[in-house]
């Protein structure tokens, strides 16, 4: 062998692989080619390094600018955590004022209890026995009978006391028909009613 046919071959096998381009265009509908060829006429190709490395997506907008740490990350957890239980907090607040301005089901008076209340208790006696009224209503003062007092050293008059006037209903329910009203005079039953209703 000749020694200028070896020195080629040399030469050829120690010469890097020829590169081939990578071009890269988008085609009238919207499509991303690559190809190793050269794209066709009129396109505007641009030339792509195969050897270039993935990049990292760009963060998300809720991450701020180059917020890539776990400090920042815990940031953003809490806020979402806060937020969330917000959230809740005013689901749960919304749910009690529906509740609370729904009408509560009457829960009537059973015969047992309704013998049991008798005049002159008091208002803790009957709601022991009784329990709360369904309608609570404020009937104003009621004037007591007159009553001799001391007005001086020898001279007495009248007086007269006023009372608390109020009235507890117990509505019918389909076990009990019947509705009952109770009166209260300065926190004592004064009177006692129950009518059939249904």
């Amino acid at each position: 062998m000749k020694k200028g046919t070896l020195l080629i071959l040399v030469l050829a096998c120690a010469a890097p692989p020829a590169a081939a381009q990578i071009y890269r265009w988008t085609d009238a509908q919207g499509r991303v080619h690559f190809s190793n060829q050269t794209p066709p006429p009129g396109v505007n190709a641009v030339v792509v390094d195969p050897n270039a490395k993935e990049v990292p997506p760009p963060p998300r907008p809720e991450s701020g600018p180059g917020c890539y740490t776990l400090a920042c990350e815990r940031e953003r957890f809490e806020e979402r955590e806060r937020r969330r239980a917000e959230a809740e907090k005013r689901e749960a607040e919304e749910r009690a004022a529906r509740a609370a301005r729904e009408p509560k089901p009457p829960r009537g008076l059973a015969f047992a209890k309704y013998i049991s209340i008798q005049r002159g208790m008091t208002v803790g006696e009957v709601l022991v026995i009784a329990g709360e009224p369904d309608l609570v209503s404020d009937q104003g003062i009621a004037i007591a009978a007159p009553a001799t007092v001391p007005m001086g050293r020898r001279h007495s008059g009248a007086a007269r006391a006023g009372l608390a006037l109020k009235t507890w209903t117990y509505l019918p329910t389909a076990a009990d028909p019947f509705i009952t009203t109770i009166t209260l005079v300065g926190g004592r039953v004064s009177e006692i009613e129950r009518v059939r209703k249904f």
